[in-house]
Parts: structure tokens; sequence; C-alpha cells
């Protein structure tokens, strides 16, 4: 999905910070100062205080309090091995600040007549404010304070982040907030960041992993948002509104007074000041961001994008890279009100097992794979409110290449197995017991990093599970997980080969990013069994799981499992 990397230089002076707002007072909070909120679970081993608030203007914040390591008690580290050297650089790292603030609306409410104009507005707001109104003040400010800055859109969220020395954070916060108050967004400043959009869209081009989302986003149902241009171009954004008289800065002013709500935004800020200080600055800063009133965008009445005949099909690509790669996928419906349970990740778990009698263990026997990954991303291209993808990839060796028929084969015929057998509470136990570890004894991220995550988990869950429901797996439901499991059959599976050796085969070519391809239809369960004689005969006799030393491998001893047999049937 669309990403702005930003690293421009200040086209004017970075200016001071105005004193003290009037805010809206914090609430009367009965006993200690810094009182940390109690609903909030987090990690045994994570040292920081959290509190959640909301504005009387709708926006939702969560302030994180670091004070652990004192950054002037800080002593010297000695320069002469390299691996102080990088402990250093890291305690320097963890020691910004940082906030980020997420906004429900992305580029599946991009209008039919200008593809990429959520992308294009993420650029816009950053142009100046009307109360610091230097074009590039906020990154020059940033750059002169040992900071960076951020964003990117996903298609139904929006993301801006940025990091500074704590001692600029406040007035770094009024600086960038003042982009979601009243940001200037120039007429002159259109056709400049116009040229900055179809730049990122020209280097994201020669990257397989977008040619391959824009052809499989192509075949979704007509209306739906998915089959959209997410990223805009200069073609999109400014020569055919020019043509059809479409005033593009004039409607980025309407997206933005339309989306860009108090009440749709979420905002995680951390550095080493109380909770008292964070609160006070995010009341006095935050309250001014205008609230429209108007509901949210929803799509979630869009359900089975793929249902469609161009789905079920085999797509022959021709990759930028020279490599063999097999992607299975099925559009399912969407998984995310499931996160306690995480069917998805029990299903990957399996089929991404590495060792004995898992696929890859076989293909690698058989010199056909060299890597293997099963799962959803939780990208907004995988998962949203209409669908969750749930896909197989693989890189081929050239063996495997000309045998990807029985490829395919093995994946389903290990997926049928799992089918056969059902949902397993003690693998799944396992499994969370694993999660549960690694929540446990997590090391610190890099506070810019840690707050865009946060912040975007305050939009999918609820507050108790802010730090820990991308993670956690919380209850074991076998009718949950059996769901999705019984859709991944051969006749609902979308099939992408990549390999250099289509080229001169492939007569069709995606719109957007020129892919080569050609569509075959899928040949029926039936003729693929008839290819291929390497199947998963039996149900495992037994199904273990135990943890190696790193707690992290994942061993599933089948037995009986791989063996030959002519014509099975699915």
């Amino acid at each position: 999905m669309p990403q702005t990397n930003k690293a421009r230089t200040s086209g004017g002076s970075a200016g001071e910070v105005s004193g003290p707002e009037c805010g809206e007072p914090p609430p009367a909070r009965a006993g200690e100062a810094d009182q940390s909120d109690p609903v909030i679970v987090k990690s045994p081993s994570d040292p920081k205080k959290y509190r959640y608030i909301e504005l009387s203007n709708g926006l939702k914040a969560l302030l994180i309090s670091d004070l652990t390591q004192s950054e002037s008690n800080r002593e010297p580290v000695a320069k002469e091995e390299e691996d102080s050297d990088i402990s250093y650089k890291m305690s320097y790292i963890i020691s910004q600040s940082a906030a980020a603030l997420c906004i429900s609306v992305g580029s599946f409410s991009d209008p039919a007549d200008l593809p990429g104009l959520a992308h294009f507005l993420e650029h816009m707001v950053f142009m100046g404010s009307e109360k610091y109104p230097a074009e590039n003040g906020f990154d020059a400010f940033l750059k002169k304070h040992g900071g960076s800055d951020n964003a990117s859109t996903d298609c139904e969220r929006t993301i801006f982040k940025f990091d500074v020395q704590r001692k600029y954070l406040r007035e770094a916060l009024d600086r960038w907030v003042q982009f979601f108050i009243g940001p200037l967004m120039i007429p002159d400043a259109v056709d400049r960041e116009v040229e900055a959009v179809d730049s990122e869209y020209q280097m994201a081009q020669p990257l397989d992993s977008n040619r391959k989302e824009m052809l499989f986003g192509g075949l979704a149902k007509a209306g739906h948002p998915m089959s959209k241009f997410f990223w805009g171009n200069a073609q999109t954004l400014k020569n055919e509104p020019r043509e059809k008289n479409i005033d593009t800065y004039e409607r980025l002013r309407e997206f933005w007074r339309r989306y860009y709500s108090a009440h749709y935004m979420t905002l995680a800020v951390q550095s080493k000041e109380t909770l008292d200080n964070l609160e006070e600055w995010v009341r006095a800063i935050c309250i001014k961001i205008p609230n429209n009133g108007q509901p949210r965008a929803d799509f979630s009445d869009l359900q089975d994008p793929f249902d469609t005949p161009d789905f079920n099909k085999l797509y022959r690509v021709v990759p930028v890279r020279k490599i063999h790669a097999l992607t299975i996928s099925w559009a399912l419906p969407p998984q995310d009100k499931h996160y306690r349970v995480k069917p998805l990740h029990y299903i990957s778990w399996l089929i991404g097992h590495e060792g004995a009698g898992s696929v890859l263990s076989l293909l690698r026997k058989k010199c056909w794979a060299l890597a293997l990954f099963g799962g959803n991303s939780e990208s907004g291209f995988d998962q949203n409110t209409t669908y969750s993808i749930f896909s197989v990839s693989i890189t081929l060796s050239d063996e495997g290449f000309q045998n990807f028929f029985q490829v395919i084969h093995i994946v389903f015929q290990y997926l049928k197995m799992l089918q056969s057998v059902g949902p397993q509470q003690r693998i799944y136990e396992e499994i969370q017991k694993i999660e549960a570890n690694e929540f446990h004894y997590q090391e610190q991220m890099e506070p810019i990093e840690f707050v865009a995550n946060i912040c975007e988990n305050m939009q999918l869950f609820p507050k108790e599970d802010f730090l820990r429901g991308d993670q956690l797996m919380f209850e074991y439901n076998p009718e949950v997980i059996s769901a999705p499991l019984t859709l991944l059959t051969p006749a609902t599976a979308n099939i992408l080969l990549l390999s250099p050796e289509h080229d001169g085969r492939c007569p069709l070519n995606e719109k957007w990013f020129g892919t080569q391809y050609s569509v075959e239809g899928n040949p029926p369960p039936q003729r693929i069994w008839e290819k291929c004689g390497f199947v998963f005969r039996d149900p495992p006799v037994k199904l273990l799981l135990i943890s190696q030393k790193d707690k992290k491998k994942f061993i599933l001893f089948i037995r009986k499992n791989m063996k030959l047999k002519e014509n099975t049937k699915y």
C-alpha cells in the first residue's frame, strides 16, 4: 500500500512555539498523582505506564510514560567496541519521544473520479499550517532536533508518526497537530506534491509485491473499492482532472473536511515525561481538532468481493525479479472480529511449519521449494472489513516450477488432512503459550514504531487489549477455526504463478503497473489429482508439539502422512 517516506529539507524557518493554550482541563483524579490506567493490560516486563483519555471533541489518546531511564544521567559509552557503539545508538533511539495518529479513513474512500486522493491528502497536510505557515517548517524542526516523521495510507486507515528529542516534544506535538487543525494546503503546492506522489508510484512499479497486489485487486467485483488504483499518480491527480475540469484542490479540501475529524482519530504519545504532563499537553493542543459529527466510512456491507469467475483461475505472471514463485490465495469472510481466537494464525502455524511432516519439508526433499509462507499479513490489503485473505506463498526451484501442479496438489492435500483432523486444542494451547511467552518477555521497541502500532490497535480492540490484542491468542474455539479452514478448497482458490519463463507468453497487461500476465481456467480438482501422485494419505496418527530452548521452534510430528497414492479425490 502507498507509504510516504518523508525526508525533505526546510523551505522556511522553524519559529518558536507559542505559549500554553487553553485546552480542556483534565478530570479530577482520586489518589496519587501520575496514576496509570488499571484496565489496560500490559506485559509484565513492560516498565512503561499508560493512561487512556477521551477528549470532548471525540479524539481518543493513549499516553505512555517511560521514566525507567534518565537521559541526563546516561553515562557515555565507549566507542572502541562495535557492540558498545550499537548499544549506545539503540539507547539513544529508545530514549526518543514519539507520537502517532491513526485516522479511520483510507484509500477505500477515494472518489471514483480521483484515484489516489487519500494518499495525496496524506502528503498535502504537511505543507504548512495556519499557525506555522512555513511549507517545510515541521521537517526542518525535526531535522534540527534529531527527529523524523513518516506517514502511510492503507485501505481503511491512515497513520502519521514522528519522533524527536524529549525536550522538544511539546513544541513538536503542537506543530504536528496543526496539520489536523488548520492545514494550509496552498494551491501552489498541489503540482509539486502531485509529482512527489507520482515519484512514489514510479519507485513502486519495479516491486513484484506491489504488482501482485494491483493485479489481485483488479479481480474484485466492479464497484468494490479494492478494484481502485490506490497509489495515485500524475495522470489521475493532475492530467485527467484538468481534462475533465475537476478542481483537485477543492476536492482535496472537501476530503479533509469530511474525513479528518477528531472522532475518527486515535493518538498515542510516548515520552520520558509524567502521565500528568502528557495529558495536559494533549488536552491543550488536540482539543482544537474539529469534529464534523458525521458517521465514519463503512464498507462492511460489501462482502464477498472476489466471488467472481475471474478470481478462481490460474494467472501466469512475468515478474521483475528472476524468481519462480507460487501463491495460492483464498478470499474469506472478514476475520478481525475473531481476534481473541485468531483462526488464521492457528492455520498459518501449521501451514508454515518447517519440521518433519510439513509441506515444506516434503518439497525440500524433492528439491522443489526454497521457502514457504502461509497466512495473512494483517495489512489493509489482506484484512479489512470486507474480506480476509489467506495465502500460501512458495518460492520454487527450477525443478519445482516444472512441477508446480504437483506442488499445488501437495498443499491442497495437506489442507484436506487438516480439515479431516479438525482443530487440535493441544496444538492451539502450545501456540498460545509461545505467543504468551513472547508477550511476557518482549523487548523494547523504537518509540516511533511502538506508538504507530498502538494507535492502530486502538481502532481495532477494546481498551484492555490495546497492547495485546494483536499478539495473544485468548481462547480456543474449534468452530471459529473450522469456519475458514473448511473454505480452503481447490474450487475457491486463486493461483498466481510468477516466472521469467513466462516472458513472451503473456499477452495481457495490468493497467497501472504494466504487469504482463495470462489467464487460464483452473483445472477441476480431479484433473489436478490425476496429474500428481504424492498425497498426505492418512490423518496424522500423532500430533505432538514441543518447545525448543528458544521457545519458538514448532515441532509437529506427523506419521504416515506422505505416501504414494494415485488418483486421490478431494
